[in-house]
């Protein structure tokens, strides 16, 4: 008895399974898709008149956002000659500052060495983040190993 039980709830179960699928409905086609973070690092130089500073160029696009946003960028270089002598230096764009409008945006940043002064022809690593919390991704990141040129 207890078998024909089981038997019966068993074939009742598979029996829902087998009912076919209702597809779902198509998304919605009037909303524009969000656009995505993305950053991109242009020209980096350093400043003739104050070499402790360099100037890099940033292009960002990130989508309308209520959420925190910010742009922040790093420079790290080492001194060819003193592998013990590093400058490096970063700076954050206040968050007002950073446009999220989903067109593409150009910002120059100046980074301050917090050590010793910027070696022109030297290589550097410069990294460039955009976050923008609320968007697909919620962040982007460019980096890249660049000589830098002297202003």
């Amino acid at each position: 008895m207890q078998r024909w039980i089981v038997l019966t709830v068993l074939t009742s179960a598979l029996t829902g399974l087998a009912v076919p699928a209702v597809a779902d409905a198509p998304a919605p086609t009037g909303d524009p898709a969000p656009a995505a973070t993305v950053a991109a690092i242009g020209e980096v130089r350093i400043d003739p008149r104050l070499p402790g500073r360099v100037r890099v160029d940033v292009d960002y696009l990130c989508s309308v956002a209520d959420e925190t946003r910010s742009l922040t960028v790093s420079v790290e270089q080492r001194d060819p000659e003193d592998s013990s002598s590093i400058a490096f230096g970063s700076s954050r764009t206040a968050e007002a500052d950073v446009i999220c409008d989903g067109t593409r945006q150009h910002r120059q940043v100046v980074v301050q060495s917090k050590t010793v002064n910027w070696i022109p022809g030297a290589d550097a690593v410069v990294i460039a983040t955009v976050s923008d919390i609320g968007a697909t991704p919620s962040a982007f990141a460019d980096s890249r190993r660049v000589k830098l040129a002297a202003g």
